[in-house]
């Protein structure tokens, strides 16, 4: 009987050294790549290239980009119900009088499609495409 206690309590050590090994190593960034596009205006599509933490959400890509490119702005509210909502990209702003938002699409394989959760909830994948589109609806 000590025999197996002994056993069991090995395993038990060793399940928790190894779940604070896979914690302790640090998170891998996936490199995502960004545009910023109008249907609204002429000007040229701008690229950017940021990364994302595994699991992490476009929000925080953004946010890292902004922080280190200063070219690259963007704000939004904090709706309590439904997350944060893209407002202005680069000093440009969606506006109701003018019917005019950003869109937020991911390019697989040469195909932008429109995403289906806002920027808080959405978790890009490596090297994946993101097109911010001002758009009119």
């Amino acid at each position: 009987m000590a025999l197996r206690l002994d056993s069991a309590l090995c395993w038990v050590v060793l399940v928790q050294l190894l779940g604070l090994q896979i914690l302790a190593e640090p998170l891998k960034e996936a490199p995502v790549s960004l545009s910023v596009v109008s249907d609204v205006s002429n000007e040229a599509p701008q690229l950017y290239h940021t990364s994302a933490l595994p699991r992490g959400s476009l929000l925080g890509a953004l946010k890292r980009l902004q922080d280190a490119n200063s070219d690259f702005k963007f704000t939004g509210t904090e709706d309590p119900d439904y997350g944060f909502y893209l407002e202005s990209v680069n000093g440009v702003a969606g506006s109701e009088s003018d019917h005019t938002y950003w869109q937020i699409l991911t390019d697989v394989h040469g195909s932008p499609t429109p995403i289906d959760v806002g920027v808080g909830c959405y978790t890009p994948k490596p090297y994946e495409h993101i097109i911010l589109k001002l758009t009119t609806w």
